[in-house]
């Protein structure tokens, strides 16, 4: 079970990369005033920024009702938002990040995440932002769907989920970027059927309640590897805005079966004591699969799990979904109605889907006009995960290019192309035949 320092975390979902393997979101401490207004010097924020002046914003950090919180890369301030509280309102005054760096955005990310903790923590339900349109801040701040009002500033709702009585990071738990399912491309067949049939009885209970829907419980999402069910899962709790709980069973397992079930156990009363959660496992056929001598999880655990499902049930606000590549080979009994109310494919992009998530990635990677029906047409048997591993490749093979002065232009349709020849397709005719075998088998919604 992952631990945390209370009050500093590496950013969520970035723990290898170079840069972020030394970046720590932390709260502020009185003794990096210095550092801080050196870091406001050198984004040419030391005049005034986020509606504060100088004077203004430290005289704000420093006193007891602010908030601030920094980032820090090896003993450098890189990063920092000052944030207040009235009640259940509260501000978003200067949010500051050294210019240059490469991974601006998760940093900003982090910073926001932190400080909303924070506020949220002091009973805030609603945060505003004062920024002008020529600030480097506000396109952070509308990334993490702050919006504008008719009064000219920006304010976003802050969940009440957001505010837990434990600590997430205790629970395999964070929170999930609030634009993410607006950003999910592709398979629209799934995002629909998840859109109608799980998010939006969750997200208008009393509409639900008025029509005798109820709201589901619990869903397993089945397909093959690559198809974007974790993506999903993440997908659902961005736009809920609950936190986010992954709970793997093949690390579980390390512990060994007693004291496993043991911790497993205690996991779940944590994650009750959060007000919403989406939790989600993965593999989920190691903990619930037919009966057989192969198994990694011992039936002990297999037991804990299926007797923490009707506790997930009972809570209003907690949605357990569980994901499998091999849905034939759970137990029947685990699959029945009353554990989980939809049991849900989630399949291979079709060439629609394709060509839509190709392109997302060349609008991103490249400014050249790029043939989509070709990579369409050459990327048969692709999930969405191999295509991103294509388009990757392709843009690593213009920055080589233009590094050893071979040209300067970007990925061309031809470097896709190249790139797709060289990636191994996840799928193969007999897997998407058994998918589909599966679906008319086991799918319910």
């Amino acid at each position: 079970m992952p631990s945390r320092e209370k009050g500093r975390a590496l950013l969520p979902g970035l723990r290898n990369h170079p840069l972020v393997t030394k970046a720590t979101i932390r709260d502020y401490e009185p003794s990096d005033l210095g550092r801080v207004l050196d870091l406001w010097g050198r984004a040419d924020e030391s005049v005034e920024a986020g509606g504060l002046t100088l004077d203004q914003a430290v005289d704000l950090m420093t006193s007891g009702p602010a908030a601030t919180v920094v980032a820090e890369i090896e003993g450098d301030i890189v990063g920092s938002v000052i944030g207040s509280s009235s009640a259940a309102i509260g501000w978003v005054h200067r949010l500051t990040l050294l210019p240059g760096l490469s991974e601006e955005a998760a940093l900003a990310d982090g910073l926001l995440a932190r400080i909303e903790q924070v506020l949220a923590g002091r009973g805030v339900r609603r945060l505003g932002a004062l920024v002008s349109d020529g600030e480097r801040s506000r396109e952070h701040l509308e990334r993490w769907d702050y919006r504008p009002t008719d009064v000219g500033y920006l304010e976003r709702p802050v969940a009440a989920t957001t505010s837990v009585p434990t600590d997430l990071a205790a629970v395999w738990g964070r929170r999930i970027n609030p634009g993410l399912w607006s950003e999910l491309k592709g398979l629209e067949d799934a995002k629909q059927i998840i859109e109608r049939r799980v998010i939006l009885p969750l997200e208008e209970p009393a509409l639900a309640a008025r029509h005798s829907v109820a709201p589901p419980r619990a869903i397993v999402l089945f397909g093959p590897s690559g198809t974007g069910k974790t993506t999903f899962a993440k997908g659902i709790a961005s736009r809920l805005g609950w936190p986010f709980v992954e709970i793997q069973p093949s690390e579980v397992a390390e512990e060994g079966a007693d004291r496993t079930a043991t911790l497993l156990a205690a996991a779940f009363d944590r994650i009750l004591e959060l007000s919403a959660a989406v939790v989600f496992v993965d593999e989920v056929e190691d903990l619930a699969s037919i009966r057989h001598a192969e198994r990694r999880v011992s039936p002990s655990v297999t037991n804990e799990f299926l007797k923490q499902i009707p506790r997930l049930r009972e809570a209003p606000e907690h949605l357990l979904v569980c994901a499998t590549n091999w849905v034939g080979r759970l137990d029947p009994a685990f699959l029945r109605p009353g554990r989980f109310d939809y049991v849900l494919p989630v399949g291979p992009p079709d060439p629609a889907a394709r060509q839509a998530i190709w392109g997302r990635y060349c609008e991103e990677i490249t400014d050249r006009d790029i043939d989509l029906s070709a990579l369409v047409k050459a990327s048969d048997f692709f999930t969405p995960a191999d295509i991103e591993f294509a388009a990757r490749k392709a843009a690593q093979a213009a920055f080589e290019r233009e590094h050893f002065g071979e040209g300067s232009h970007r990925a061309t349709t031809d470097d896709f192309l190249a790139a797709i020849s060289q990636t191994r397709p996840t799928l193969s005719r007999e897997l998407v035949d058994h998918f589909e075998e599966d679906t008319n088998r086991f799918a319910r919604y």
